[in-house]
């Protein structure tokens, strides 16, 4: 199974934060022991890993869809332009740049620009300082010949900038800055999800939810498989909307 990017793993974590605020996922959580804490927590690490405010991401898609769209269109074009070129001539640079970063969709392109941003930035900085071992200043340079230049990452600011706008901004007490400190933020942020969604989709047996949690990925239809999950969804809206109803939405003869 291919590793997750810094992106996908971002991506599951906001949807597991965000179905918190759904009741039913709520409450499956408290009662095995999930606090406001934790809660604060989840935020936390996200917010340390990605150095974002985390908290618009949550209204972006559905306030301003054409943001996302502009901030994917940014990444098409760039991402695969730097990556080729880092790759052939400053294998190095391209290691340390794409990271476990790849390009994304949907809210997460927010978290995979505003890394590829801070690492462009960081690339004049020695490597105690969050840059790469050496090689950062050939990077941009070479960078530059390809177009990606300081106004081209100024196009990626300001769409970030415009995401931060959306809602009050989050103090930023600072981001990990060496290699050591971002795998172990990584790793405590993933270690959280891994114990709270493990149990949330252990309890929570709503296909709809589970969907909406990002723990049932949608595929391309074969021989009309998606179509009998959304059809079983249904079914299960309709047993939860009627008291004493089967799974078909009936009520039990004799009820």
């Amino acid at each position: 199974m291919a590793r997750l990017t810094i992106g996908q793993k971002a991506e599951r974590v906001l949807l597991l934060l965000l179905g918190l605020r759904k009741n039913k996922v709520a409450t499956v959580l408290v009662a095995h022991g999930f606090k406001d804490s934790d809660l604060a927590e989840g935020w936390e690490l996200l917010r340390r890993l990605t150095r974002t405010r985390l908290g618009a991401i949550a209204v972006i898609a559905a306030r301003d869809p054409g943001l996302i769209t502009m901030l994917d269109d940014w990444e098409n074009q760039w991402f695969p332009i730097a990556e080729a070129s880092l790759k052939r001539r400053l294998p190095a640079v391209h290691g340390w740049m794409f990271r476990n970063l790849a390009q994304t969709e949907g809210p997460a392109v927010i978290v995979s620009v505003s890394t590829f941003v801070d690492r462009w930035d960081s690339l004049s900085e020695p490597k105690d300082q969050g840059g790469p071992d050496e090689g950062g200043e050939d990077a941009k340079t070479l960078l530059a010949t390809r177009g990606l230049t300081e106004a081209v990452i100024d196009e990626a600011r300001q769409l970030l900038t415009r995401a931060g706008q959306v809602e009050p901004a989050i103090e930023d007490n600072g981001a990990p800055a060496g290699d050591d400190d971002f795998a172990k933020a990584e790793a405590d942020l993933w270690a959280w999800y891994l114990e709270w969604s493990t149990i949330a989709q252990t309890k929570i047996k709503s296909r709809r939810l589970l969907r909406e949690l990002g723990f049932r990925r949608t595929t391309s239809s074969k021989g009309g498989a998606e179509e009998e999950e959304e059809e079983e969804e249904k079914k299960e809206d309709a047993a939860n909307a009627k008291p004493g109803a089967d799974a078909h939405g009936k009520k039990p003869k004799g009820g």
